[in-house]
């Protein structure tokens, strides 16, 4: 509506006009009371909204975590036996770690086999690997005069000892024993492998 008008003055109509303009509603389509009730409303309601998620998240997590402590200690027993099988069995294994320390074998004899064939020379027949608890003796022949059989043994020997495979598991290796075979052309020998004291 128009306010700039003069009450008191006279119209075209034939009364008085007596509304108080000031005091009258506003004629907005939309009025500004109402866009402020419903922002708050708005905000009221998004509040309300996620408290009861809120609400909600914080129940399903107490439900759920009752339903774990129920479960655990229904069991409770179970887990018990779980530990006293897992002390034994721990038990158990140190034991059994004890008796293979105390019997494991120094040198495994096929590792041995295979480490005496690469090394060997050419000229060398083995005919007997001897085990024992001292050592290992290999005896054999060399199909070479006797003073060849014999620097070839003595670089076999030191070839021996140096081996990376070979070497470090024994104390000493050392020949003991030379002596000429049928005909002279062949050196018959004896090669003594000491093993190391093992470790207590």
């Amino acid at each position: 509506m128009k306010r700039s008008r003069d009450p008191l003055n006279r119209s075209l109509h034939w009364h008085v006009d007596c509304r108080i303009e000031a005091e009258l509603p506003e004629d907005n389509i939309v009025g500004t009371r109402f866009l402020i009730n419903v922002a708050f409303t708005a905000v009221a309601l998004i509040a309300f909204l996620f408290t009861g998620w809120l609400g909600y998240v914080n129940l399903s997590l107490r439900r759920q975590i009752n339903d774990w402590e129920q479960r655990i200690n229904d069991n409770r027993a179970e887990v018990g036996d779980i530990q006293h099988m897992q002390r034994e069995y721990a038990t158990e294994a140190a034991k059994i770690d004890q008796a293979y320390a105390l019997i494991r074998p120094q040198i495994y004899v096929s590792e041995f086999f295979k480490n005496i064939g690469r090394t060997r020379p050419d000229q060398m027949i083995i005919d007997l690997i001897d085990w024992n608890d001292a050592g290992i003796v290999v005896r054999g022949s060399l199909a070479e005069k006797p003073e060849r059989a014999t620097r070839i043994l003595s670089d076999y020997v030191e070839q021996v000892k140096s081996d990376r495979k070979i070497g470090p598991l024994f104390r000493d290796i050392g020949l003991a024993d030379l002596s000429r075979g049928s005909g002279g052309e062949s050196l018959r020998f004896e090669i003594i492998f000491r093993l190391k004291v093992p470790r207590t």
